[in-house]
Order: structure tokens, then sequence, then C-alpha cells
């Protein structure tokens, strides 16, 4: 008897590839359509924004008529409208603001910082002077140093102000004095008016000289250390003032050993 071939049928379904083809198709066009408006939108901004600036640039509105220099104590308004690279009658949207804040503050190390921004037919200009926390010398000249560790040109009643001058054989020896006079104006206050002169020893350690000669030899410079050791110090000093007449030195330089040293002249 024969054997009945079994047949198995297998569908094979290509609706679905084609539906999928045909809809990526309508989305890249979709994309396409949406790339060529937004392009549109963009080049019709820009040309209309060119054309109105174009437009503003030849207004006689758009000009500075003022400018409006605040914040001087040393330097004057006329060395800083001489130095500006533009003036009265300029076009306002022409400015470059930030260019001109970088060349000024290039020539004048005496700013600290410059702020200069437009107003209606006005550019205002803040001055940030620099106050010395220290006297230096730099090429022979004597100048003033703030805490940012920059030497600057002394501008009116500066030279007459009471600050310590630094002695230093490196930047690195200016550095730290500097962070020294920052961490101990905090804690002696009053007391830093009274010193001529800062220094590092041989040995590295601190070194002050008094408006009176006197030397005080401090040692060292950790922060930790700083403002018990000064109100020990400044129990001392007091002391000795009324003891001696003059002091020739006072050595601090042990005091972690709860030693302390006045030697007075004789």
């Amino acid at each position: 008897m024969a054997k009945k071939r079994r047949y198995v049928y297998k569908s094979v379904h290509i609706g679905v590839g084609y539906s999928n083809q045909r809809k990526d198709n309508r989305n890249a066009v979709r994309f396409f359509f949406y790339f060529l408006l937004l392009c549109a939108f963009v080049s019709g901004v820009y040309f209309s924004g060119k054309k109105l600036l174009d437009i503003a640039s030849r207004s006689d509105k758009i000009i500075v008529k003022d400018i409006d220099i605040v914040g001087t104590k040393n330097i004057t308004k006329a060395e800083i409208k001489e130095l500006l690279p533009f003036k009265i009658g300029d076009n306002l949207l022409k400015i470059n603001l930030s260019e001109a804040e970088e060349e000024i503050k290039k020539l004048k190390p005496e700013l600290k910082k410059i702020v200069i921004k437009r107003r209606w037919q006005k550019v205002k200009v803040r001055l940030y002077e620099r106050t010395p926390e220290a006297f230096v010398v730099c090429n022979s000249e004597k100048e003033g140093i703030d805490f940012d560790n920059r030497p600057f040109p002394l501008r009116g009643f500066m030279s007459a102000m009471k600050v310590p001058k630094i002695i230093y054989q490196s930047d690195g020896e200016r550095w730290k004095i500097l962070n020294f006079i920052k961490r101990f104006k905090r804690i002696c206050g009053e007391f830093l008016d009274n010193i001529s002169e800062i220094k590092f020893s041989s040995t590295g350690d601190l070194i002050f000289v008094m408006n009176s000669n006197t030397v005080i030899f401090w040692g060292d410079e950790i922060p930790e250390r700083l403002s018990p050791k000064f109100k020990k110090f400044q129990k001392i000093y007091v002391d000795a003032m009324a003891k001696y007449k003059q002091i020739e030195y006072i050595d601090m330089t042990l005091y972690c050993s709860g030693k302390a040293t006045v030697k007075p002249y004789k």
C-alpha cells in the first residue's frame, strides 16, 4: 500500500516589510521637509537681524553721547577716557567691551577690575582700584602689592599708607609672606601698622622690623599657631615696652617650648 505524502506549506509575509519600508521613506521625506523649513527660518532670522543691525548702526540714536566713569580714587577720569578705544559719537553697537576691558587692565595694573557696560546713548565704566597690602621694590622703584600678588604703581595717598615692606629673595618667598600677612591681619588688627618690614631669615624664619627698629624674630608661619602665638607675644611686647625705654629684639622662635627672649638696648 503506497504511503501518502505529507506536504508542509510555509506562508511568506511580505506585506509587513513592504509597509515598514514605505513608512521609513515617508519619515525621511518628512525629516527633509522640516530640515528645509528650519534652514529657511534660520536664514530669514540671520538676514533680517543683519539688516536690522545695519539699519541700527547707521542710526544717529545708537551712538555714544556720554561716557560715565565711576569708582575713581587715585586714577583720574581723564586717564581712563584717553585709554578707551571709543569716543563720543561712536556707534554703541560697534564697541567691543570685553576687549576694551582687557586692554585697559594691561595698561593700568593698579586696576583690580574694570567693567564697561552699554546704556542708552551712554557707556558706563566702573573702576575697582587696587589697595596696597604691602610695599615691594621692583626695578629699584617702590610699588604696592595686594593679595593677588600683583605689583602696581603707587598713586596719590598710597605712599603714606601704614603697610609693611616685603623683603624677599624669590617670588615664592614673596607669595609666602603675602599669605602670612593676609592671615596675620585678621588676628593682629592695627598692630600691623607698627611693622615696617617683613622678611625671611637665612634659616627660613619670619622676621619683623618694627617702626621703632625693634626686631621681632617670629619664627615659623604655621597658621594653626598664629592666634595663640600672637596673644602671647602681645602680652610680652606690651610688658617689655612698659619696662624698657627701647628694645633691641624679641625672640619668639622657641614659642613652642614655652620660651621667649626680650633683649633691651643697653
